[in-house]
């Protein structure tokens, strides 16, 4: 008797076998954020994640460099790879910023997320990330790798020509000292200006790596509260817009995103997206559970296509 295969993927999440495999590589390479005051007294959750994992530690306004520099060393013990945020206007100046460089250094951190950093209505040292980059101290301090946050939907108070010049910028000095750059999409809750964004990236012949940035499956009280303090307000205004999206909202799908970007890049787009990266606004537990399942029903889908 014939076994008839289905695609078990969510019907509202439906995609050709292709996108399918790419969603799984995005997927199965994907970093998380999680904040340091819930890596150190939960350390025994990273048993569950693969050795070599990327995860990005946030800079909160009540957090602090030491907070940081001991949820690093929990990643570096547990075999994950740290990647601390590091916010230009926080830095108080020159010294400082050299301080928090050899504490990277003598933590075994060869990459940083630079950020510009919450800071406004105040006199900073640092306006910037480029300025934080111009110094050099980073290089000749180890670092090796540096991300910088780019924003599909906008940025609340940069013009996009100035946030396009200041990416430019960021590539130049890091090449010319030799760090290797990759780019962070702020999360949002439609694909349709990551799209934008890729095929513009594929347009200008840019090839830096790209982590494409999604909120892992949250509650929406809890969403919509990270949203507004993270600057995608807008986007998430226009998720009430969209009743196949509240639909599937009694919880938060990343899937939202994943798959029509996955449909986008399979067909042919030029421009290198190296995994996801998972904002755990609904903790690390939730989102690791979420990944397992998704690589789940992937290989059950592509064994259904083959099959059939």
């Amino acid at each position: 008797m014939k076994t008839e295969h289905t695609n078990p993927l969510p019907h509202e999440f439906l995609i050709h076998a292709k996108a399918v495999k790419t969603l799984r590589r995005l997927v199965a390479n994907a970093s998380f954020e999680v904040l340091a005051r819930d890596i150190v007294p939960r350390a025994a959750i990273l048993a569950r994640i693969d050795s070599g994992t990327k995860i990005y530690i946030p800079f909160p306004p009540n957090g602090s460099w030491n907070e940081t520099i001991e949820a690093c060393r929990v990643l570096n013990e547990n075999g994950c790879y740290p990647i601390p945020h590091l916010p230009a206007r926080r830095v108080r100046d020159t010294d400082e910023l050299i301080d928090w460089a050899k504490t990277l250094e003598g933590s075994n951190v060869r990459g940083v997320m630079l950020i510009a950093g919450d800071v406004r209505g105040e006199a900073v040292y640092f306006k910037d990330s480029v300025d934080v980059l111009q110094t050099k101290i980073l290089a000749e301090h180890g670092i090796e790798r540096v991300g910088v946050a780019v924003y599909p939907d906008g940025h609340p108070f940069i013009p996009s020509e100035d946030l396009r010049d200041a990416f430019r910028r960021k590539l130049e000095i890091a090449s010319r000292d030799g760090l290797a750059m990759h780019a962070v999409t702020q999360f949002g809750f439609d694909a349709s200006p990551v799209q934008v964004w890729l095929s513009e990236m594929a347009s200008s012949r840019l090839r830096v790596p790209v982590s494409v940035g999604v909120a892992g499956p949250t509650g929406l009280r809890t969403l919509i509260s990270y949203a507004s303090k993270c600057g995608v307000a807008h986007s998430a205004k226009g998720l009430f817009a969209n009743p196949s999206a509240l639909r599937v909202f009694g919880e938060w799908d990343p899937l939202q995103i994943l798959s029509p970007v996955a449909e986008c890049l399979t067909s042919g787009l030029d421009v290198q997206v190296a995994n996801t990266h998972v904002f755990t606004f609904g903790g690390l537990k939730k989102v690791l559970q979420w990944r397992e399942e998704l690589l789940n029903t992937c290989d059950a889908a592509t064994e259904s296509n083959v099959h059939s």
